[in-house]
């Protein structure tokens, strides 16, 4: 049995004027898993009671085996708590996992507080920073989806303790049915409303369709907006806290040679994201499936690097993702200047010898990283050459617009121009179609 009693920090304490809620975390070790690996996951439990606004006054941490099918801790570790909660004067427990529906009520019952688990507390905080109309709709539907899961297993929980008897219902059970039926209804409405969004958002995509996209994804505090708002000139809302943005938010800019680049920043990752919020931001995460290019944001100051890599890896490979263009980018090196620093980057040139090390906050090596995509993009260009006729003016100025034309010469005869150039494989289609389109309406007038 652990019980980590740290001393409170007099960060955490209250004032006399202080409402916030003062709250335990409580935490299950099995032995299938690191002692440290899980207290950094309590330590990202605590990041984000700080990010929910609550104050966290204490954690605890059992092991067990397995956990208890009617309380999740053990009854005496619970009571342990509980104990120390009116000590405290702490009416809220924050656990570390998603409790059953039965779990929660008996330790409430018990304790006597309110009880929070893990989805339940990312999802308060998605909700406390949604700010478009998308965003708060998704959250909505999230939060929804997991109550009706929570129904649910408590409906089935029932149904096994009356042995599906008919007519053995009782009023717990009939506002249990009726809950979930305005559940349901209420989710439909809103995934409708979230439908009529994204169909009015694909058409603004497809007017953007022939511009090079990068996307920036990484794990949750990475500082991917901070490095957004660096690349773009722009004033997004950034903070130390878990989950500071929820919404892809995209700007055009242009690079060096001329060219126009959409660079989008969205949603952090975390570990075990609940499935339901990757459902819920489908619309968030489409972003990046649809970009040309991932910047992998990493905060390189983090003593979990390799885990946080493994994290955004994973989720890229639940969306699809994994096997697109991607460029790590070791955020917040200024914070690593020390001599084991000097050896993790070296360790880590070696395993990921495309990577580049930057400080989006000071804008350290940010030219390197300028140079590192204007890189990718050269490579990703070719050679053509095409006979466009005079008077398809919208087609010439388009690869003058997004291309570096090396020869052009008029050819009188056929009154039309012969171009070479250099340009991104993405507008050869269009480039083929348009001329498809153009020789079949000419075919037409004719």
């Amino acid at each position: 049995m652990i019980h980590n009693n740290e001393k409170k920090d007099k960060a955490f304490l209250l004032s006399a004027n202080d409402t916030r809620e003062r709250v335990f975390l409580i935490g299950l070790h099995n032995k299938d898993t690191k002692k440290d690996d899980y207290l950094e996951s309590m330590e990202e439990l605590r990041l984000l009671s700080k990010t929910a606004e609550f104050v966290h006054v204490d954690s605890f941490v059992q092991m067990l085996d397995k956990a208890n099918p009617a309380t999740w801790i053990g009854k005496g570790k619970l009571q342990e708590i509980v104990d120390e909660a009116k000590k405290q004067n702490v009416k809220t427990l924050i656990f570390n996992d998603n409790l059953s529906p039965a779990q929660t009520r008996n330790i409430t019952n018990i304790s006597k507080c309110r009880i929070i688990d893990r989805t339940e507390l990312i999802l308060d905080i998605f909700s406390q920073h949604a700010k478009t109309r998308e965003a708060k709709i998704q959250v909505e539907v999230a939060q929804l989806e997991y109550s009706y899961s929570k129904l649910k297993n408590m409906w089935e929980h029932f149904s096994r303790i009356d042995g599906g008897m008919i007519g053995a219902r009782g009023p717990g059970e009939k506002q249990l049915e009726k809950d979930r039926r305005l559940i349901k209804g209420r989710i439909a409405q809103l995934k409708k409303k979230l439908d009529d969004i994204r169909k009015h958002t694909e058409v603004k995509r497809k007017r953007r369709d022939d511009i090079l996209s990068i996307s920036l994804v990484g794990y949750t505090n990475a500082g991917k907006s901070t490095l957004f708002n660096k690349l773009t000139n722009a004033q997004i809302y950034t903070a130390d806290k878990l989950f500071a943005t929820l919404d892809a938010t995209t700007r055009v800019v242009k690079n060096k040679n001329n060219e126009k680049i959409l660079i989008t920043d969205t949603i952090g990752f975390i570990n075990e994201l609940p499935p339901l919020l990757i459902q819920s931001f489908y619309s968030t995460l489409y972003e990046v499936l649809e970009a040309d290019l991932l910047l992998h944001v990493v905060d390189a100051s983090s003593a979990r690097l390799y885990e946080l890599i493994e994290s955004v890896d994973a989720v890229l490979k639940d969306i699809n993702a994994a096997d697109k263009n991607i460029l790590l980018v070791f955020n917040k090196w200024d914070l690593c200047n020390s001599l084991t620093s000097l050896f993790l980057k070296k360790q880590l040139k070696e395993k990921y010898p495309d990577s580049v090390f930057i400080s989006a906050k000071t804008g350290l090596n940010i030219d390197t990283l300028y140079e590192k995509i204007n890189y990718y993009l050269k490579k990703r260009k070719m050679l053509v050459n095409y006979k466009i006729p005079m008077e398809n003016v919208a087609l010439i100025n388009f690869l003058h617009q997004n291309g570096t034309v090396t020869e052009i010469e008029y050819n009188e005869s056929n009154n039309e121009y012969d171009i070479a150039l250099e340009i991104d494989y993405k507008y050869i289609e269009h480039i083929e179609r348009q001329l498809h389109d153009y020789s079949i309406q000419k075919y037409i007038n004719s």
